[in-house]
């Protein structure tokens, strides 16, 4: 049947030539169902799910089978340029057209042809790029989009993450050849690229994608620095137009990511959208259509010092979103805002014990608790606030309440604290036990004596130079506050009561701790 089937093209090889030309005139890959039309045909005939079952030379009809998900015959006359299918379509069917390019593939080249006809979509995207307007950048993202989810599998979890990177190639090739317009056109179209996928895939979907808009959000944020660098060109205002829309409706969006969505609406408002007219007029529509978050709004009161407002709209603080809250307090403090500062922490303090004990690894835990102390320092707050405040931060807000005790010159307090959650020397001395000892060195002679006895009890060799070394810490600090008797009399007992740990009395001999 292949031999004749090439037989039959070789007769109608200019039949078939013209017929094809006519589908590559009449369909253009840039309309998703053409596109969808051409991708089913070449499936079917790459599975080879074509049967010529008639041959008819005198009417110059071709009659075959179609084998899709049931067989559909299809009928051919070939001079006519004519087809006819049993499937319910009503108008030209991937059957048809797969029985057309399974003749034309006898003897011509059925992947020049497809590659040759998918190009005209690049043309016609090349030219809209080339027009510089947001609509036809626009239109080159989401037709690029729509080119590449056209394959069912497009987001299945294996593939999803290579589908975006292939979509972001291909809208690379349409960057603008001048420069000033580059960084532009790069922002314009990962932001619409952004708003498809925040918008328009499912919640489960996105999750796997996290990592991959996390990154997009940083391309972002790196093209808007090359922007600020750069004067603001006239003919730009209907782009930066149009990407305050996208903008907008992705804070409008429901779909899940919610971190990521404030993410990037922040950095538009905060570093591109800087004029006061506009961040006004963005207030009033959020205003008027409340979203999921009153976050958003908390964003324009610090940006426009609504004090007010604020102070009103932080009543809806909850420990779900307090990350982005806390983002907001530090806009504050970078735009020297005390007084939105102070509101917004305020808010914030009742939830942080939940905050930072449930959501949160250890490492990231003690990073967020140095943050909100950083930002805590600033405020007025009751001294039995504020030391309420650290208990709120647990045995990771150690570091921020030894900062206060020792601000407070509370030696004997910050000496017990380290007792209490019984600290290493080291971890102590990342504490601010320098200064202690510069400023009250009896303090902490108590501490010292306690890690010492600590590495005895360990009854190795090992552990008593590490209790000699803490030894010589102590050493110094008695000297510097004057208690030399009561520290040869401290060594004495010790070389006493552990006179039977030979290992420990050689280190102590070679250690020279008498004063």
């Amino acid at each position: 049947m292949t031999q004749s089937l090439f037989n039959l093209t070789v007769r109608y090889q200019s039949q078939l030539e013209r017929w094809m030309a006519t589908i590559y005139d009449t369909l253009h890959p840039s309309q998703t169902e053409d596109e969808e039309l051409v991708r089913r045909a070449a499936f079917i005939v790459r599975n080879g799910a074509i049967k010529v079952t008639n041959y008819d030379p005198y009417n110059h009809r071709i009659d075959g089978v179609v084998q899709d998900v049931v067989p559909v015959q299809v009928r051919l006359l070939i001079t006519e340029e004519a087809s006819f299918c049993s499937c319910p379509a009503d108008e030209f069917c991937r059957h048809r057209l797969a029985v057309i390019f399974s003749l034309y593939q006898q003897k011509s080249s059925l992947s020049d042809w497809l590659q040759q006809w998918r190009l005209k979509k690049t043309e016609q995207l090349s030219l809209l790029a080339n027009e510089r307007t947001p609509e036809s950048w626009k239109t080159v993202v989401e037709a690029t989009f729509h080119a590449v989810s056209a394959d069912a599998n497009w987001k299945e979890r294996y593939r999803i993450e290579y589908s975006i990177q292939n979509i972001q190639q291909r809208i690379k090739k349409f960057t603008p050849f001048e420069r000033e317009w580059q960084p532009l056109y790069r922002l314009f179209t990962s932001t619409v690229l952004l708003r498809i996928l925040l918008t328009q895939i499912e919640e489960n979907e996105l999750f796997h994608l996290r990592t991959t808009i996390q990154s997009e959000i940083e391309n972002i944020q790196h093209e808007m620095q090359s922007l600020a660098n750069k004067p603001r060109l006239f003919a730009a205002d209907p782009f930066y137009d149009s990407l305050a829309k996208q903008i907008r409706e992705i804070a409008q969006n429901t779909n899940g990511l919610f971190a990521l969505r404030f993410q990037l609406v922040r950095l538009f408002w905060e570093h591109l959208f800087t004029e006061k007219k506009m961040r006004e007029n963005e207030m009033a529509f959020f205003e008027t259509n409340r979203s999921d978050s009153s976050l958003y709004l908390a964003l324009f009161y610090v940006l426009l010092q609504k004090k007010d407002s604020l102070e009103i709209l932080v009543e809806d603080i909850n420990s779900s979103q307090l990350v982005e809250w806390i983002y907001v307090a530090k806009l504050a403090e970078s735009l020297n805002d005390q007084d939105s500062l102070q509101i917004l922490l305020t808010a914030i303090r009742p939830f942080i014990h939940e905050f930072v004990n449930s959501s949160f690894s250890p490492w990231n835990r003690s990073q967020i608790i140095s943050q909100l102390y950083g930002l805590y320092k600033q405020i007025e707050m009751p001294d039995d606030q504020r030391e309420e405040l650290f208990w709120q931060f647990g045995s990771f807000g150690l570091r921020a309440y030894s900062d206060f005790l020792i601000d407070q010159q509370r030696f004997d307090d910050w000496v017990a604290l380290h007792h209490r959650f019984s600290s290493t020397l080291d971890y102590a001395e990342s504490c601010g036990m320098k200064t202690v000892i510069q400023e009250s060195p009896e303090s902490t002679l108590p501490l010292y004596h306690v890690l010492a006895i600590k590495e005895v009890r360990e009854r190795n060799r090992h552990s008593y130079k590490q209790a000699v070394r803490i030894w010589k810490k102590m050493k110094a600090a008695s000297k510097k506050s004057g208690k030399v008797d009561y520290w040869n009399s401290y060594v004495q007992e010790i070389q006493s009561k552990y006179k039977r740990l030979r290992a420990l009395q050689e280190e102590i001999q070679k250690g020279n701790l008498s004063l």
